[in-house]
């Protein structure tokens, strides 16, 4: 059975994509999340209950290749206008300079279609594709205009040794069903045998490589068929 999401996404001429971007602080600072958007037209855009900025924002680099981990970049307009029409240049430039240059700061992207969106003709059915949490590498470069940013996988452990971990062909009981992790969130519903159910209270994730394919998850499946013990 297919969700909403996955039909639209397979149309010929498919609704607007919209890209929304949430910037959080580590626990150690004390930050609220910034929300901004490129998608909105220069107006806001709201999305499951969120309101995301507009902001000049490019973004690219997203996609994974065969050439290892990707390393997105993201370079955001460094000046901001006030309420009362006045700019304030250097906003991130300030930010990067008292949080050693945000390194390590977690970059949330959402990825849906303009119908889902508040105003939009879906909006009580709020899906997205999976979403993409991303960590700040390093700053690449700073005009006073505009700031890059490099982003690297929270996954990526490039330079890192990894401790012994049981890998199973079991989707690990850390990924929370319907999670960020798990990136489900479509409506179709089916119980802990992969039974179809309509009553949300019988919902279950069987945790097996079928409980992803009948929702059109595969790609999020966090088991590994056929592996053992490693490490």
């Amino acid at each position: 059975m297919m969700g909403v999401l996955q039909k639209e996404g397979q149309k010929l001429v498919p609704d607007a994509l919209v890209q929304l971007f949430e910037l959080r602080a580590p626990e150690t600072v004390s930050m609220q999340a910034m929300r901004f958007t490129a998608s909105g037209n220069g107006q806001p855009v709201t999305f499951q209950g969120l309101t995301y900025e507009p902001w000049a924002i490019e973004a690219k680099g997203f996609e994974s290749s065969n050439k290892g981990s990707p390393r997105p970049k993201l370079s955001v307009g460094n000046v901001a206008t006030m309420p009362d029409g006045r700019q304030l240049r250097g906003i991130f430039t300030a930010l990067v300079a008292q949080h050693q240059g945000l390194v390590g700061w977690r970059l949330i992207r959402r990825v849906t279609h303009a119908k889902f969106c508040a105003g939009g003709e879906l909006e009580s059915y709020p899906e997205m594709y999976p979403e993409e949490i991303w960590l700040i590498n390093r700053r690449e470069g700073d005009n006073g205009d505009v700031i890059t940013f490099e982003l690297r996988s929270q996954l990526d452990l490039a330079g890192k040794k990894a401790p012994g971990v049981l890998v199973t062909r079991y989707c690990p009981a850390h990924v929370v069903f319907r999670g960020a992790r798990c990136g489900y969130q479509g409506t179709a519903m089916f119980d802990a045998r992969d039974q179809p159910v309509t009553d949300a209270r019988l919902e279950a994730c069987g945790k097996h490589l079928n409980s992803c394919k009948i929702r059109d998850n595969l790609a999020n499946y966090g088991g590994c068929p056929g592996m053992r013990r490693y490490g």
